[in-house]
This record gives C-alpha cells, sequence and structure tokens, in this order.
C-alpha cells in the first residue's frame, strides 16, 4: 500500500496530511471513518516494511503505551495491520512543539519552566516505571509540549520504540547492542550493562542540564561521550548559569552521578527534589499561547500551594499578557521543503503565522536568503510552495532553526492559516 495523502489505512483511516517522517517511519494526520475523530497514524515506510527490527520496534512501542497509561505519555487508541501485513500505530493527535523545538530557538529556559517541565517528566516515567517500562531514550526530540482541553500547557513523553519492557519475552536487538542516544545515556547503558529505571532519570537530568545551561555536559558519539563521562567531571550547573537557585543546580546535579547508586532511587524522588528546589512564581508559556503551563497536580496530603511554598496559581488564573505579535502564530508540525539557489534542505515547521514559519532543520544558510518553501496547510493539508525569506537563523549542535517571512501568500491559504491559528488561541 502506498503512503499518499487520500489513502485509507485498514478501511477506517483516512490519511489527511504528513506530520512527520524519518528514516524507518511516518506519522500522518488520519480521520477515523467512522467516528471522524482526528489522529496520529505511525506506520513504516515501505523500504522498511520487510525488516524485522522496524516491525519489532512498532509493535514494542504499541505494547509499551498501552501499558504505560498516564496523561503524561502520549495515548495508543488503536494498532492493527495493513492490507499487506504492515503493522501501524494509532495516537492521539497532539499539538503543540518539541523541546527540541522550543530549545532550538531559545537555547535556555527560566528555572521555573525547568522545574515544572522535570516534575512533570517524572510523575509520567513514575508511572511507566510501576508497569515495567523503562524508556530508555528520554531526550528533548521526544518530550512534547502541547495543549489540554483547557487550552493549558501539558507535557507528553513519546517514542517508546526502545523502550524495555518487563512482559515482553523476545528481545529486539542481540545482547550487548546500544539503544538510545549517545549524549543522554547512562555510562551503565553506553557500556551496554543491565539497566534500570536509573537510566532513565539520567537521561531526564542530562535533558534538564541541556535546558538550563544550553548544552548537553559530555557531547560527541558513543566512543567519545563514554570516555568523557568515564574520566572527566560534571561541569557544574552554577559555574555556567550563576543565577540560578542552588537546590535546583543540586538536585540536576544528583541525577547525573557516575554510579547509578549515587542517583535518586527512582523518579518520584527526583520529582520531590525539584519541587522543593524551584523558585516560587508560574512558570512562563512554552508555546507562546494565551496560558501557559498549570499548576502542578497536588500530591495526596498536600495543600495548594507553589513548588516552593508560596501560593500556588489557581488553575483560572489570569492569562498570560499578550506578546503584540504583528502575526499571531500557533503550533503547527509538518515537513517542510526548502529551495535555495540549487539546493534542497529537508526540515519540519513548529510554528505557522500568516507570516511565516519557524522550521527547523539540519541545515542552514544566510539571513535574508530568498527561498521557496514548500508546506502543507494546516486542517485541509492542501501543500503549497511560496516565496519567502528568511528572516533570521539560529545554528544549534544538531538541528538548528530559521525563521521564514512568506513574501506572497495565496489568499486562501492565508485564510486557512488565520482560521487554524485562531482556532489553537495564537498570539
Amino acid at each position: 500500500m502506498s503512503l499518499e495523502i487520500g489513502s485509507i489505512v485498514d478501511r477506517r483511516y483516512l490519511l489527511k496530511r504528513e506530520i512527520a517522517r524519518g528514516g524507518a517511519g511516518a506519522v500522518f494526520e488520519a480521520e477515523h471513518l467512522y467516528t471522524k475523530r482526528s489522529v496520529a497514524l505511525k506506520l513504516l515506510v515501505p523500504e522498511q516494511r520487510s525488516a524485522p527490527e522496524p516491525r519489532a520496534r512498532l509493535l514494542r512501542e504499541a505494547l509499551a503505551l498501552s501499558a504505560a497509561r498516564h496523561p503524561g505519555v502520549v495515548a495508543a487508541l488503536d494498532a492493527g495491520e495493513m492490507e499487506d501485513g504492515t503493522p501501524y500505530l494509532v495516537l492521539e493527535l497532539l499539538e503543540g512543539r518539541s523541546l527540541e523545538g522550543i530549545l532550538a530557538v531559545r537555547r535556555r529556559l527560566g528555572a521555573a519552566e525547568v522545574a515544572w517541565l522535570g516534575v512533570a517528566i517524572c510523575e509520567a516515567l513514575s508511572a511507566a516505571h510501576r508497569r515495567g517500562i523503562i524508556h530508555r531514550d528520554i531526550k528533548p526530540s521526544n518530550v512534547f509540549v502541547a495543549r489540554d482541553e483547557q487550552g493549558r500547557e501539558v507535557v507528553k513523553l513519546f517514542d517508546f520504540g526502545v523502550a524495555k519492557v518487563a512482559t515482553e519475552s523476545n528481545k529486539l536487538t542481540q545482547s550487548g547492542a546500544l539503544l538510545g542516544t549517545p549524549e543522554y545515556m547512562a555510562p551503565e547503558q553506553l557500556l551496554a550493562r543491565e539497566v534500570d529505571a536509573r537510566v532513565d532519570v539520567y537521561a531526564l537530568g542530562i535533558t534538564l542540564y541541556e535546558c538550563l545551561a544550553g548544552a548537553v555536559p559530555f557531547e560527541g558519539n558513543f566512543g567519545e561521550v563514554l570516555l568523557k563521562v568515564s574520566t572527566q567531571p560534571l561541569t557544574p550547573l552554577l559555574s555556567k548559569v550563576s543565577e540560578l537557585p542552588p537546590e535546583l543546580a543540586s538536585a540536576v546535579e544528583c541525577a547525573l552521578a557516575r554510579e547509578p547508586e549515587g542517583r535518586f532511587a527512582d523518579a518520584q524522588a527526583f520529582s520531590l527534589a525539584l519541587r522543593k528546589a524551584a523558585p516560587s512564581g508560574t512558570p512562563g508559556s512554552l508555546l507562546g499561547i494565551r496560558q501557559g503551563p498549570p499548576p502542578l497536580p497536588l500530591r495526596p496530603g498536600e495543600r495548594a500551594t507553589s513548588l516552593a511554598g508560596a501560593p500556588r496559581s489557581l488553575p483560572n488564573a489570569a492569562p498570560l499578557p499578550s506578546t503584540r505579535r504583528k502575526f499571531p502564530r500557533a503550533p503547527y508540525v509538518t515537513p517542510v521543503r526548502i529551495a535555495h539557489g540549487g539546493t534542497f534542505l529537508e526540515g519540519r515547521s513548529e510554528d505557522v503565522s500568516t507570516g511565516g514559519l519557524l522550521v527547523l532543520a539540519p541545515q542552514s544558510f544566510e539571513q535574508e536568503a530568498l527561498v521557496k518553501v514548500r508546506f502543507a496547510l494546516p486542517t485541509t493539508g492542501r501543500v503549497v510552495e511560496v516565496d519567502a525569506t528568511a528572516r533570521w537563523v539560529k545554528a544549534a549542535r544538531v538541528t538548528g532553526a530559521v525563521g521564514l517571512q512568506f513574501i506572497s501568500l495565496p489568499a486562501d491559504a492565508r485564510d486557512i492559516i488565520e482560521r487554524y491559528v485562531t482556532m489553537m488561541g495564537g498570539e
């Protein structure tokens, strides 16, 4: 079966637009033909359908997500096989931005925002760990900031394709295989030793360190990171961010102990330390929408106080002040192709407005460059190609960001984007 827009998967899911594509799989926005619910449908690209490992990973992810049910974990709604036997996975459709995309633009986040992120991820990890699931690949690209039904920001973990599932009898890869991204992997994981839930604590610690300092503490490939983490001391966070609350720096650094015994015993202990260390005040919006992150959920017996003990913001707190942008924008993820001279750059959008796109791409070009950008419009999935200017360009360690300003945008495309941004409560 082809992956063309308009195709129907398993006689009930209509593919509407492509959201993302990787080496092994693709994710589409789809509509259930009978319930009309919009969902995210993940399946293997044609060239990977006969390969056993990508298939096993997709099935493993379906199993892990079904077991790790929690508001902080993307929900698995359905799974099945296409006519040719290729498995697919149906997930809740999220609108928002990846933490990777947020960091590509902002580079660093504030202490209150990082504490809020950390506690939210800890709660999701705790639920997964209680059910015998270890994620093994926590990193900014697998953390998504979305909105709940009240329009408030929430954090979702996804991509459980390399998760360790206690109930699974078959191993995905041969013994000794390395799974994950080296900069975020614990030393015992880099050494291909037996791991437990503390590898997720370590990976979250690296992620929060990057959010605060603007870079991971140890960069490189597998061998380089292993050598550095085994022989070099961790650079203290306070030496990079002097204004950081010392208690928050200590909590993150404890999660990064070289030996598992030196870390927090579990994600709940890490969560408690982050709650105690976080500064007072309400975190700002990470999506740039009218309402920022909601207050943290109360723990049993806990009074309604903030992370640091100050009065806790209520769910109906006043919305964030308007940013007064010339073109209101809203989160929107879709593949983007940028034509610059005789070259093509493949990336993905993070947000959209009638004025332009924010795009993440592994390559970049000079500011003020004239380009042609091809992308699918929100809600309709119709593909358009328009002229644009690179208004600003930011280079990053892995993924750069570019702000594209439309030079010309057809009137009907402008109307579609404007309606979408309004519907999303864009600012």
